[in-house]
């Protein structure tokens, strides 16, 4: 999808928030909090510090991706100082990545934050990073996958919006997801609808929407990979879903594995406390097992279809090829019954 096939879906927010189901919306808890905090747009010429606070990095070929991506942005890469260079001491790596956040954060000059890629990590440092510092200077924090747990925590620590998209250090990265980013990021309008990319054969399609449970609810978002989230349940920085639309995903999980993190979420009231659920695109999640006879989408319908709250699946949100950007902790709408997600608010100010 080209620019302004994506600018042409912005302007369709005003008219979807005013659609929004108000007795839902009216009743619904995270309405009533504080409004997150929003880091500032970034603008052409601003420089992004590019780190690894999961699974270490050390091809170089990554410093042209991560360049590649930045600067097609309009941005100015500066790489960490230990991104290709981390120790293999667990100490002394904790150290150095916290050192790589916080210096970022503390650096003028710096005006956001990428992870590089995911992988695992942030478990090992999550507890130790200065909530405080990422509060008073806020800005632009990007990733997603290992980087969910850090979303989580400064969601509840910081109280910050923070990006939900592709991270440039990736093999792969498409026009479609750079152009995600951009509008994420570097625009000041809200996103609107949140389109799917285009497709070759719409008999087949790659990222194929689902009703799982029809309706419509508003809520701010929040959510990102299923396991992290599972991860930090019990937690200082356990997701709060009440009242709030859930985006979920993940990657290379068999279909019960899956079930059994979404019944986990549903025995501890996350789902049901959610106004609305997107499922983003599981990829590589519906290989058959002997543990189970339901496939993924049978999951779907089996954990999520009679909670009472509208549900579709298919946003390519997560561990896919194209991939859109979702800012955590602004307001949107989700419309199951038409299967689209409208992000209300922007995420940045201009």
């Amino acid at each position: 999808m080209d620019r302004r096939s994506f600018l042409a879906t912005a302007g369709t927010a005003a008219v979807i928030a005013s659609s929004a189901d108000g007795a839902h919306a009216a009743s619904s808890p995270s309405l009533s909090k504080p409004p997150m905090l929003r880091p500032p747009m970034l603008q052409a010429g601003d420089k992004v510090g590019v780190l690894d606070l999961s699974t270490a990095v050390y091809d170089p070929a990554v410093a042209d991706r991560v360049a590649a991506v930045v600067q097609g942005l309009g941005l100015v890469p500066v790489l960490s100082p230990h991104l290709f260079d981390r120790s293999r001491a667990f100490k002394a790596s904790v150290q150095e990545r916290l050192s790589d956040l916080h210096g970022f954060i503390n650096d003028p000059a710096i005006r956001g934050v990428f992870c590089a890629r995911g992988g695992y990590g942030i478990s090992e440092i999550v507890d130790r990073v200065d909530y405080d510092l990422i509060r008073r200077k806020p800005k632009v924090f990007l990733g997603f996958s290992d980087p969910t747990l850090l979303h989580l925590a400064v969601t509840r620590k910081a109280g910050l919006v923070t990006f939900h998209g592709r991270m440039p250090g990736l093999a792969k990265f498409t026009p479609f997801s750079l152009e995600a980013l951009r509008r994420a990021v570097c625009a000041p309008e809200p996103l609107g609808i949140l389109p799917n990319p285009e497709e070759g054969n719409p008999l087949r399609p790659n990222y194929p929407l689902r009703t799982i449970a029809p309706g419509q609810a508003a809520g701010r978002l929040v959510g990102g990979n299923l396991s992290m989230i599972m991860a930090a349940m019990g937690t200082p920085w356990e997701i709060d879903t009440r009242g709030a639309i859930l985006m979920v995903e993940d990657v290379d999980e068999a279909p019960y594995a899956i079930a059994r993190m979404l019944w986990t979420l549903r025995h501890a009231g996350k789902l049901q406390a959610a106004s609305g659920i997107v499922v983003g695109a599981c990829a590589g999640c519906d290989k058959p097992s002997d543990a189970s006879p339901y496939g993924l989408n049978e999951v779907f319908d089996l954990v999520l279809g009679d909670l009472g709250i509208p549900v579709f699946s298919g946003l390519a949100l997560g561990h896919t090829d194209e991939t859109l950007t979702l800012p955590l902790g602004v307001q949107a709408h989700l419309d199951a019954t038409a299967r689209t997600l409208t992000v209300l608010e922007s995420g940045v100010l201009g």
